[in-house]
């Protein structure tokens, strides 16, 4: 996976990032719904042509004709939490100007526990704090679907609100952005020193 990019989307990037998002959405959460999911159908207007909002993904590098395989997606965007379902004072907290919410975090099935989620969400996290502007990254997961729980515990997050046993088991949390960095710090410190281990 040493091969694998991580990179903020493109409009080359889109139709591959399409087909991962539905193939998740198909596999994983009972298929697409408008309601949640009618990003999914312009991602170039949600995510390429807002200043506030950003797509990144993972990509397998192709034939030389640059056919790149879109392996995983992160997205960005503002905070614009809907009530219901989601209580008032919870609204109140996240849909502010200086808050982002982090969305689309999704692995096509054969590309999972490969690191490759956690590299997304460092990435997007670092741009929402830096380009974005923003000071808080928000999101919530679908308990549910197997895995999603456990991957956000296994972060530097901060659980907000666990509002099981609700209809779609959402769990809220913040990304602690602060420990984030320090941990993609000592990643890429890490990263170098076994490089220059291995040309010895």
């Amino acid at each position: 996976m040493d091969e694998v990019e991580i990179r903020r989307a493109t409009t080359a990037d889109l139709g591959g990032a399409v087909a991962c998002m539905r193939e998740v959405l198909e596999r994983d959460m009972g298929g697409y719904q408008e309601r949640w999911h009618r990003d999914i159908d312009d991602l170039a207007a949600t995510y390429l042509h807002d200043p506030r909002a950003a797509l990144f993904v993972a990509v397998e590098p192709g034939s030389p004709d640059g056919d790149d395989r879109v392996l995983a997606t992160t997205a960005v965007r503002p905070c614009r939490l809907a009530t219901p379902p989601n209580p008032p004072w919870l609204s109140a907290r996240y849909n502010r100007p200086e808050v982002c919410q982090l969305v689309r975090v999704w692995v096509r099935p054969e590309a999972r526990r490969r690191g490759l989620a956690r590299r997304l969400v460092a990435e997007a996290t670092a741009w929402a704090v830096g380009a974005g502007g923003y000071e808080t990254v928000y999101l919530h997961t679908d308990a549910g679907v197997p895995g999603a729980e456990a991957f956000w515990r296994s972060m530097p997050t901060l659980e907000v609100l666990d509002t099981r046993p609700d209809p779609f088991n959402t769990v809220h949390f913040e990304i602690d952005v602060a420990e984030l960095s320090r941990q993609s710090l000592r990643q890429a410190g890490a990263g170098r020193l076994g490089a220059v281990a291995g040309r010895r």
